[in-house]
């Protein structure tokens, strides 16, 4: 059952900052949810914290306060097993056009759906759990986004909702970063193929890697991911944060992202846009892209063999 544990406040960690693990999952509330289909929450109290950092000159990444409330991120990134299974329900109860996903096996991260794809299927999670959905397709929130492209924005979201939905760009940020501060990485300053799948490189200075080139590279073809959980986790029991694949988050992507006020409370990113953020780096980015604070901008409507997703929930 869910069990608390609780992060002492040592080095550059967040005093009290603490994390408990629920599981989530199974359309059936009496049965016990398979561990390799359930998703499984990281439970986070949220808080306030510096977002971007000035380590490198990202013009993008400019550091400001930001405040988030509680929530919960599935410790890993959703498994093509997962997706199929969903996408399966989903195309039984109005959900025709969810894509079968893509992936090495059904334990390795799924990769290839849209941005839209994304929301959509954030939406036959939660409805197949009896949970209410986040993303609909008017102002009004009346009409549940289940087909088509999912042309909406903020307006459209149920921010009060208990169902699952993409993580904002702030909610992925203070969840990778583990309680650290002002650091590069979930791991710290430095990062290895001990802690990450990405594509290592002798010419990063903060790139400690065994080899060039992903860790995966050895044992497969591309695109080179690992099954979930490979890596070591972050301080908030959160695997690849860093690496395997780079994940969709709910925001536009704004270059001038930020605020001139003293701290944002739960930033949702622009109200519209074509353009999506994406964190984390993966199997095929370097260390400079599996940053904490690195953000890439990719078009809502492309699938990419670099890009997955996970989800959060509202506490």
């Amino acid at each position: 059952m869910a069990a608390a544990l609780f992060l002492a406040a040592v080095g550059g960690y967040f005093l009290g900052a603490s994390r408990t693990e629920i599981k989530a999952g199974g359309s059936n509330p009496g049965a016990a949810p398979m561990p390799d289909t359930a998703v499984v929450l990281i439970k986070l109290n949220g808080g306030d914290f510096v977002m971007g950092d000035s380590l490198d000159g990202q013009i993008d990444a400019r550091p400001h306060r930001v405040s988030v409330a509680p929530f919960t991120m599935a410790r890993h990134e959703v498994t093509l097993e997962q997706w199929d299974k969903v996408m399966l329900w989903g195309r039984d109860h109005g959900y025709p056009d969810l894509p079968a996903g893509n992936g090495k096996a059904y334990n390795h991260p799924v990769y290839g759906m849209t941005w839209g794809d994304a929301v959509k299927w954030c939406n036959a999670l939660s409805e197949k759990e009896g949970l209410t959905p986040c993303y609909y397709t008017d102002s009004t929130r009346q009409k549940v986004a289940r087909e088509g492209l999912a042309d909406i924005g903020n307006e459209q979201v149920n921010w009060k909702a208990n169902g699952y939905r993409l993580p904002t760009e702030a909610e992925w940020e203070f969840a990778a970063r583990g309680g650290l501060t002002g650091k590069r990485f979930p791991s710290g300053d430095n990062i290895s193929h001990l802690h990450a799948n990405y594509h290592g490189s002798k010419y990063v200075s903060y790139d400690h890697c065994q080899r060039e080139g992903s860790p995966s590279a050895l044992m497969s073809s591309p695109p080179y991911t690992a099954a979930v959980g490979s890596f070591q986790p972050n301080e908030f029991g959160l695997y690849d944060m860093a690496g395997n694949l780079a994940e969709w988050c709910w925001d536009f992507y704004d270059s001038d992202y930020g605020s001139s006020a003293p701290v944002m409370n739960n930033p949702h990113g622009p109200d519209a846009g074509k353009n999506c953020v994406v964190r984390g780096g993966s199997w095929r980015h370097t260390a400079e892209q599996a940053r904490c604070a690195s953000r890439l901008s990719m078009p809502g409507d492309l699938p990419a063999s670099y890009v997955g997703l996970r989800v959060t929930r509202l506490q």
